[in-house]
Order: C-alpha cells, then structure tokens, then sequence
C-alpha cells in the first residue's frame, strides 16, 4: 500500500471512529433524557381497593379486645359504610375499623400477602359522615417470619399513620410517613435491624378510627384506597443509567485500545518487514525497492526475487519446497477466483509462522520455496512438520480443506541448482507417500552439511 493510500485510509478511519463516537454520545443524552423524563411523568402504575374490586372485607371493632364497641360494614352505592358505636369500657383504646383482608383461610408458611413496596404513595377517600373533626387512622399489617408467626395476627407489623380528612375526604399520604407503632415495636421486641416499615407481604389494609375517640355513633364512608407508584424506582432508573454510561465508556476504551494495539502492530510489522526486506535483498535504493521480484498475486518473492539468497555463502542455509497437495482439483470445483484466494492465504499463513529472517517465494503454480538462512536440516524439518499440520487443520476459503507436502534439505558443497533440485526429490517423495508428509533430503557424505 502506497504511502497516499495508507493516509486516506488513516482519514477514513478516523473520520469513522469520529462519526461512531459523536452517534453514541448523542444516542445516550437521548435515551438518557428520554428515561428522565418518562420516569418523572410517565411509567406510573397504580392499585385501586374499592367495593367492586375487594371481597374480603370485614368490620372489626374492640370487643375482640374485651371492649363493647361494635361495628357494623355496609356497602352503600358502591362505598364501604361503617357504622360504629363507640362505647367507654375497661378498654383504655376503643376503635372500630374496616379490614381488607389479602389472605386466605387456613393459614400457611407459604403465605404471602400484598406486596406494595414499589408504590411511593397511597390516596384514600374516606370521611366521617357525622364529627367530621374526628381523625382517622390507616394501619398495613406486613407479614415477615424473620419475627412474625403466620398463625398469629398481632405478630404482623403494625405500620400506620394518623390522620384528620378534610371535607371532601380526599387524603394523599407518602408510603415514607408511615411509621412502625413503637409500642408494638416493644411488645414484640423486635431488633433494630427490622423495625423499619415494610410492604412486602401486606395481609391487612385498616381504615379504623382515630386514637382517643370519644363514646358515640360515628358513620365512616370509605370510597376507595388507591395506591400509585412507578414501574421502576429512581434508583433503579439511576443505577441502570450509569450502568448504562459506565458499558459505553467501557467500549469506547476497548475500541481505542483495540485500535492503538492494532496500530502499533501493524507498525511493528511495516518496520519488520522493512527491516527484512532491507537486509535480505540488500535494498540500497528506492529503484532496487521496486523491482518487480515479487509475485503480483501472493505477494511472495517470483523465481528471480528468490535467486539471490542462492549466491549468498552460508554455512547453515536449509530450503523447504512446499507443494500444495490436490490443487487443481480445487480450481477444477471450486474455480480460479477461489484457488487465487488459497494462494494468497497460503502465503500469509507460512509468512506469520516462521521466522522473520525466512523467506517464501512462488516458484510456480502451487509449489512454493521457504529459504531458512542460518538453519539446519533438523530445525528446517521441524518447521516442515509445523507449518504442515497448520495448513491440514486449517479452514480455508469456503470452508475447503487441504494438506501440503514437504521436502526439506540443507545446502552442502553444491551449486544451487543441485541443492534446489534435492529438496524436489525429498517433495517428490512426499507426495510419493501418498501427500501430507514431510520428507527429509540427507545429502552424500563430500557435501558435508551442519546437521
């Protein structure tokens, strides 16, 4: 790649990476205001009790407590009416209440009540039709076997608030303002670590009256409990933004570092290749650079590239001729076009697994020389055999399967014509042996090579 196109291409990259990153900042302030913004307007949820909803209703007064109060539950144009007589007795607290019940006769460990805890807020529409200065009381019962037991109502968490309805009996009370009744905090000895309200199990709503009423008929009128909350709670919304902020960044950081790694490597690998180039063939100038001694397929050195490495006096210099085994059967099926593609795979896969001091040529159609400079014969068949088991487990274009055969010999006292033609042979005899092999030349004893 010319030194023009490695810089349009860096653009590009860049000008990608850019638009990539400026989609994704603009994609998550969008999703980010748009989640905002439904979660403070939208996404509510909302739980009505009301006569024509609930069944299981019942009105309870004191004398379940050794009080004379009683109380009688109507419905009245589709509204709870509770008729209650308060009554002075030896009952210090006397009350009368509506229950909604969310649990069935009999009891078991199994059960589980109402969970409310993702609701932030209840309304209730409820008012004396007679004292309307009188204050009415909301209590959940919460159910937890931590400290409570099924069979026994007065262990269920008393949690509540008192209140005083206005005219039209319409009443918005936070989830956060009811509290735990302390005496029943004390009575139960509950430890600190639970005393906290909770409203995961509710298996009584009460709607009773206040504290410190005094004896008389009183006629309480309760339309309807509505509970509103949010499909998800603000810290859910939160903790999934900043997840989802935190992932983004974290991406962003791998593709540049993913990007900076395949940057420097394939810096490296221009300095290393150039650094080959420059000793191997002893490039003085720009003119000698171009040359054409490279095949314009593969990219591999052609027959004329190769020949100087042949003239060169090394002790140890060790050739591997390489043969692909079948190979027009592969055009023959397969076509031209797909055997070009092997071709050039072929050389990339022996060029990045041998050393960067070895050098691969095309020495015509499918066979290919590896001259290994300062190598012996053991080493150059030990890099045959790797380089031959890669190519037969290797997938090639279209998910075709090949083998390679090998023969490898080491230059002694001999022309290059004889050293090149005793690998042939060694190849010859691989191919011999019915392919996918590796075939060792030993020269005659005068050629005396370094094994």
């Amino acid at each position: 790649m010319t030194p023009i196109n490695k810089a349009t291409l860096y653009i590009e990259t860049v000008m990608i990476r850019s638009k990539f990153y400026n989609t994704l900042l603009i994609t998550l302030i969008t999703v980010t205001c748009i989640t905002i913004i439904l979660q403070i307007f939208s996404l509510k949820k909302t739980l009505v009790l009301q006569p024509d909803t609930h069944k299981a209703v019942k009105a309870i007064s004191d004398q379940s407590l050794n009080g004379t109060s009683s109380a009688t539950l109507i419905k009245n144009n589709n509204k709870w009416l509770l008729k209650c007589n308060i009554q002075a007795s030896s009952y210090n607290w006397p009350f009368c209440e509506i229950a909604l019940n969310f649990f069935e006769a009999p009891y078991s460990k199994s059960m589980k009540g109402l969970d409310l805890s993702s609701y932030s807020s209840i309304q209730l529409k409820a008012k004396y039709l007679n004292h309307p200065n009188s204050s009415i009381r909301i209590q959940l019962r919460n159910y937890n076997d931590s400290y409570a037991k099924i069979d026994d109502d007065s262990t269920w968490k008393y949690i509540g608030i008192e209140y005083w309805p206005d005219d039209m009996g319409i009443t918005e009370i936070p989830m956060k303002s009811l509290q735990v009744a302390s005496w029943w905090l004390n009575e139960q000895k509950i430890p600190i670590h639970l005393s906290a309200p909770e409203f995961d199990s509710v298996m009584v709503i009460e709607i009773s009256t206040g504290n410190k009423i005094k004896p008389g008929q009183y006629m309480l009128e309760l339309e309807y409990i509505k509970f509103t909350g949010k499909f998800f709670t603000n810290s859910q919304v939160l903790y999934t933004l900043i997840a989802l902020w935190v992932f983004s960044a974290i991406i962003v950081l791998l593709l540049n570092l993913k990007h900076s790694r395949e940057k420097l490597t394939n810096t490296a690998r221009e300095a290393q290749e150039l650094k080959q180039l420059n000793q191997l063939l002893n490039v003085k100038t720009k003119t000698l650079k171009d040359k054409a001694e490279r095949d314009p397929l593969t990219g591999a050195l052609n027959r004329s590239g190769i020949q100087p490495y042949f003239t060169q006096k090394q002790k140890k210099l060790s050739l591997i001729f390489i043969d692909i085994d079948h190979f027009k059967l592969i055009n023959d099926i397969h076509g031209h076009l797909v055997g070009d593609e092997i071709l050039k795979e072929f050389v990339k896969t022996i060029s990045e697994n041998c050393r960067n001091t070895d050098i691969i040529a095309r020495w015509g159609g499918e066979e290919f020389l590896l001259v290994c400079p300062d190598t012996l014969l053991s080493e150059a068949f030990e890099l045959a055999q790797l380089l031959r088991k890669i190519m037969d487990e290797k997938t090639w274009v279209n998910n075709i399967k090949l083998t390679s055969s090998f023969g490898v010999a080491q230059r002694g006292d001999e022309s290059a014509s004889d050293f090149i033609e005793r690998a042939d042979k060694a190849l010859y005899d691989a191919k011999a042996r019915g392919r996918n092999q590796v075939v060792m030349s030993k020269p005659t004893s005068h050629l005396n090579p370094l094994i």
